[in-house]
């Protein structure tokens, strides 16, 4: 019997709560690929997604559009920031790649807390590629940082 993977892809806010997940793109294929099979890429590039307006900055001169932090297996696009390459980088360069790592790492630790909760993740699904098991574990994750957070996710 062979084994699939499936491609993960979610947005989650600040507060490490997932805000879109969308599961089912074949683990064969790249993220940078496997963001178009997505409904809001679909709708970020048709002009349908809605996104917050840009919001000024504290002295109220600088606007800051809303974008996706990205990692460097996606397309640059206007939405999108996504990291300069390693080759040949300035300080400016550098302090941009490091500002947006740490941004990025909401993500991450919201995949290592959902990993650490729930260890169906830690071992092979042998279920039918079903998304009901993903999603649900998604749902609870959001209601017990929502509910609960200080027991689910404790800070030290």
């Amino acid at each position: 019997m062979g084994y699939n993977s499936l491609v993960l892809m979610a947005i989650a806010n600040a507060n490490y709560e997932l805000i879109y997940c969308n599961i089912g793109t074949n683990g064969r294929v790249c993220d940078g690929s496997a963001i178009e099979n997505t409904k809001v890429y679909e709708k970020l590039v048709t002009g349908e997604l809605r996104l917050p307006n840009p919001s000024a900055v504290k002295n109220g001169t600088m606007q800051l559009p809303c974008v996706f932090i990205e990692d460097k297996a996606f397309s640059l696009r206007k939405d999108f920031l996504k990291p300069f390459s390693q080759r040949n980088l300035q300080t400016e360069r550098k302090i941009f790649n490091y500002r947006l790592s740490r941004a990025r790492r909401i993500i991450e630790n919201v995949f290592g807390i959902i990993a650490a909760r729930f260890k169906i993740f830690h071992t092979d699904i042998n279920l039918r590629l079903d998304h009901i098991v993903v999603m649900t574990c998604a749902v609870l994750h959001n209601f017990m940082r929502k509910k609960c957070s200080d027991v689910y996710t404790p800070i030290d």
